[in-house]
């Protein structure tokens, strides 16, 4: 069952996006017509929570990967938070940890200090 969710929301610094349910091959479209328009603006800073988010493949990972790494250098930054012992694991052994800005929980990325944090060298 594919009940994959994707919402929007704006919680200065970020534009949050909250994805629940599995995101594979079948679902990542729906992520990819959501994140086309806010790496149009300048200056997006995007989190993605990944709380409710149950199951990710290739594909999606894919999305996440393109949408931080896209995001707009002038002023802009993508993070993830709320990753399950599951999902910390797998970032790990794919060297995303080391890529992408973390937070434990969406509070605390909108807590938190808001300071600029890039990767430069992409992924291949």
């Amino acid at each position: 069952m594919h009940d994959f969710q994707v919402t929007v929301t704006q919680s200065p610094p970020f534009t949050v996006v909250t994805l629940s349910g599995e995101l594979d091959v079948l679902t990542v479209a729906r992520l990819r017509e959501h994140v086309a328009p806010l790496l149009a603006r300048p200056a997006t800073r995007i989190l993605f929570d990944l709380e409710k988010l149950r199951f990710i493949d290739s594909a999606g990972i894919r999305v996440l990967i393109d949408a931080c790494v896209r995001t707009p250098p002038e002023g802009g930054d993508g993070a993830v938070c709320g990753l399950s012992d599951h999902l910390r694991h797998l970032f790990g052994m794919l060297g995303l940890t080391e890529r992408f800005t973390t937070y434990p929980a969406l509070a605390d990325a909108l807590n938190g200090p808001v300071t600029l944090t890039r990767h430069a060298a992409p992924l291949h």
